[in-house]
């Protein structure tokens, strides 16, 4: 049964001084240890964030035609795909079993389900799970805590934010670089539970096409050497964003999201 919810999100909320600072976040790198500067208290952010004043109506996918949403159109989709080989959760501890078993089944889902694809690259990964930072950073670096804020974690609208993405390619598969670049490549979110049904913390997701992007802040993520992208809406009383989820995500339920598509300055909205 469809079980849509009200929710007040958490947004970015515009400060003066962004007109002569850009907004930033210094991020450490999950398992390594803080540098000098962050010992000595240096400002790591100057992000502020506040939570809506109103609910917002999330619609459960399960209520709807789910196959109508697609990466192009909505920049999202839904996939009914089979249980992963690792069954038990325990496995997910183990980060050998990650990269040598569950990893190349994202990699199968996808290249099956995104028309097209001559390959697939997968150069990241992250468990989500509710522990704190110092449990996560103790048993496994690579758990994170969920994210809270609604945010895009990727745009192509400029040459330089796309320049990483690129790198990244000619870095992993260089013998095939000149010609994948030729084409069409799109960064896609895998999003899958490994034990279910979720019962907190789901991860909501918004029609791209709802979504007005001069309502957008552009923000500085930066790690280590690394300085990425982020970009995030602020909130609309009368906004138009068309939000949805799936109520008791399951393990056989794969959402993929898009970050960016070298065919279109579209976006999609987390």
């Amino acid at each position: 049964m469809a079980t849509d919810v009200q929710a007040k999100l958490t947004y970015l909320q515009w400060q003066p001084s962004y007109t002569h600072t850009r907004p930033y976040r210094i991020g450490q790198l999950v398992g390594r240890r803080k540098s000098k500067k962050q010992k000595e208290g240096e400002k790591t952010t100057n992000l502020v964030f506040c939570v809506a004043e109103h609910a917002e109506t999330i619609k459960d996918i399960r209520g709807l035609n789910g196959s109508s949403f697609n990466l192009d159109a909505n920049g999202f989709a839904y996939l009914k795909c089979p249980r992963p080989a690792l069954a038990n959760a325990y496995d997910y501890s183990d980060p050998g079993k990650i990269e040598n078993i569950f990893l190349p089944e994202c990699k199968d889902i996808l290249k099956h389900y995104v028309e097209g694809a001559d390959e697939v690259l997968i150069f990241d990964w992250k468990i989500r799970k509710r522990k704190s930072a110092k449990e996560r950073r103790r048993r496994n670096p690579n758990l994170q805590g969920f994210a809270r804020q609604v945010h895009i974690d990727t745009l192509l609208t400029r040459d330089e934010i796309g320049t990483p993405m690129m790198e990244r390619i000619r870095n992993h598969l260089p013998a095939e670089s000149q010609h994948l670049l030729s084409g069409r490549v799109q960064l896609i979110n895998f999003w899958r539970p490994i034990s279910g049904p979720v019962e907190d913390h789901p991860i909501a997701v918004c029609d791209r096409r709802t979504l007005d992007p001069s309502n957008l802040i552009e923000t500085d993520m930066i790690r280590g050497e690394y300085t990425g992208t982020m970009l995030y809406p602020q909130y609309e009383p009368n906004g138009t964003c068309q939000w949805y989820y799936m109520n008791g995500q399951d393990v056989e339920d794969v959402l993929l999201f898009k970050g960016f598509d070298t065919r279109e300055s579209s976006v999609k909205c987390e």
